[in-house]
């Protein structure tokens, strides 16, 4: 199973080359009723895949090529409790890009643990990619699998498709292939259906089923109709988050 990887950037295929946004698709026939994409689809219009506050004053820095006046600006608003600050920094600090500032992971959790625990639902995605590849520390599957699942509770399309796959192969957490349908259903109604990927051949294959497809076909009626209705009944946590 191929899952997103954000880390603040590009979103891409695990274990795939893919220079482009894969995920996004007009509608989805999650049931009988074709479903269209959320806001969640129209975030990553941004080149970066996420939602960027245009009005912060960090990123008017950032777009002008001013990198050291946004990070200091953000390292300011994020000691004073600024959630998006905090996030950009983890952002930044985990991608390293040239002549941005120095890629430093202890740094990157620091701040995607501060914007996560303020209910950040993004930070809480990219501390599931570090926890799942080794980003700054060794890999712990177990804890990759609690943050795409904060992630994917918090509403983040991305994390449902992630948590969903971790559901259905139970890497990292009991394995519970109604939900791991309830959260497919989720994400590719968020605009993340999931890409028919060969895994014999490593690469994406057009022909083949989606992973939501696919374990849809595997699970009985019954099953599909509880996955179905805890789909429409779902409602993305907010705040805060609790427990960490």
């Amino acid at each position: 199973m191929r899952k997103l990887l954000l880390g603040g950037g590009v979103v891409l295929l695990a274990g795939a080359v893919v220079s482009t946004v894969l995920f996004m698709s007009t509608v989805c026939a999650c049931g009988s009723v074709a479903v269209q994409p959320t806001l969640a689809a129209a975030a990553l219009e941004d080149p970066y895949g996420e939602v960027r506050d245009r009005k912060d004053v960090g990123e008017d820095h950032y777009r002008m090529g001013r990198y050291p006046e946004a990070i200091a600006y953000w390292t300011e608003a994020a000691a004073k409790g600024n959630t998006y600050a905090a996030h950009r920094l983890g952002v930044e600090y985990m991608d390293g890009k040239p002549g941005v500032v120095q890629r430093d992971y202890q740094k990157a959790r620091q701040y995607h643990t501060q914007a996560a625990r303020q209910g950040y639902s993004l930070s809480m995605f990219d501390l599931g990619s570090m926890n799942e590849y080794g980003h700054g520390a060794p890999p712990d599957i177990a804890a990759a699998a609690k943050w795409y699942g904060y992630s994917a509770n918090y509403g983040l399309a991305q994390g449902q498709y992630n948590y969903a796959t971790m559901l259905e192969a139970g890497d990292g957490v009991s394995s519970d292939n109604i939900e791991a349908l309830k959260f497919y259903v989720l994400a590719a109604r968020g605009g993340f259906a999931g890409v028919p990927f060969s895994a014999a051949q490593n690469k994406i294959d057009q022909q083949r089923a989606t992973p939501l497809e696919t374990l849809r076909a595997r699970l009985s009626k019954t099953d599909v109709d509880e996955a179905m209705m805890r789909a429409d009944k779902f409602v993305a946590a907010t705040g805060p988050l609790k427990g960490e």
